[in-house]
Order: C-alpha cells, then structure tokens, then sequence
C-alpha cells in the first residue's frame, strides 16, 4: 500500500491520484472520494500529502459509521 501512496502523492494528475486510491482501498464508488479529495490539487508534494491524509481519515469515519 505504501508504494500506490507514495504514487498518488506524486501524481500531479488530482483525478488519477483519487483512482490509485480508490482502487486501492477497493472503494467501488467515487461518491466518498469526491467527497473527501478536494477538486483543487496542489502543486506541492507535501500539500498533496496532507489532502491525501485527510480523504483517508475521512474514508476511515465513513467506514466506522457504517458497521
């Protein structure tokens, strides 16, 4: 899983990065990632990774919630 991270932080490419994760974590929706990712997606790596962060906590409250 690390690897497909480390690809999705270095995408510059918002909408491909939001697929590598999604088909990672096997979300077969893109409602929680469209959610979660913002439509805006930074030039910096390091912001990246934050939006990054963030959709991945926001996908583990979605998922808590739901069992």
């Amino acid at each position: 899983m690390r690897n497909l991270i480390h690809a999705a932080i270095d995408d510059s490419d918002g909408e491909h990065a939001a697929k590598v994760i999604r088909d990672a974590l096997g979300i077969e929706s893109d409602e929680v990632v469209n959610y979660s990712l913002s439509k805006y997606w930074p030039d910096s790596r390091e912001q990246r990774a934050r939006v990054i962060g963030d959709s991945l906590r926001t996908e583990a409250r979605f998922l808590a919630n739901d069992y």
